[in-house]
């Protein structure tokens, strides 16, 4: 309603002050006046109710998509969560083999060592054995029992069984 008095009170205005400059002449001016008039206020306070409708629509249609990039966001955020936690299982398992690895090339360096051993001793053993087969005497008449051939093939044996039970 208010708007309806400014409109009819700028129009009375507008008409007073062309009555007054004397500018009858100008049809221009009053045929857009005519068009301004109140018979077309309803035309358009029928299309602002229309546009106000038009932005309520909008809003609603505003807060359903805020809603929905909210519920999106939330979502994205709870993944974002799951993959971090993920993300460090991993590193922590990648840890463990890198720690398993380690234990593994220390294991494997120890079994070198111990073959290597092994294989002098069969090496030594077998010296001796076609040391004794050639018939080469003895080097004294009474032989300590730590040197004695046949302790040192036991040694060797059990030696050997020792590096297959660690291969294991």
């Amino acid at each position: 309603m208010q708007l309806k008095d400014d409109v009819s009170r700028i129009e009375h205005e507008i008409m007073q002050a062309l009555a007054y400059a004397g500018s009858d002449k100008d049809t221009e001016l009053r045929k857009l006046l005519d068009e301004v008039s109140p018979r077309n206020f309803d035309k358009i306070n029928k299309l602002l109710m229309v546009k106000d409708e038009e932005i309520a629509n909008l809003k609603d249609d505003i807060r359903i998509m805020s809603a929905h990039w909210k519920l999106k966001t939330k979502d994205l955020e709870s993944q974002l969560e799951k993959n971090r936690r993920a993300d460090q299982d991993l590193k922590k398992k990648v840890l463990k083999l890198e720690f398993c690895l380690q234990e593994a090339r220390a294991q494997t360096r120890k079994l070198q060592r111990m073959g290597e051993r092994r294989d002098k001793a069969l090496k030594e053993l077998r010296h001796q054995l076609a040391a004794k087969q050639s018939g080469v005497p003895p080097r004294s008449e009474k032989q300590n029992f730590w040197e004695t051939s046949g302790f040192k093939l036991v040694v060797s044996v059990s030696m050997l069984i020792l590096v297959m039970f660690s291969k294991r």
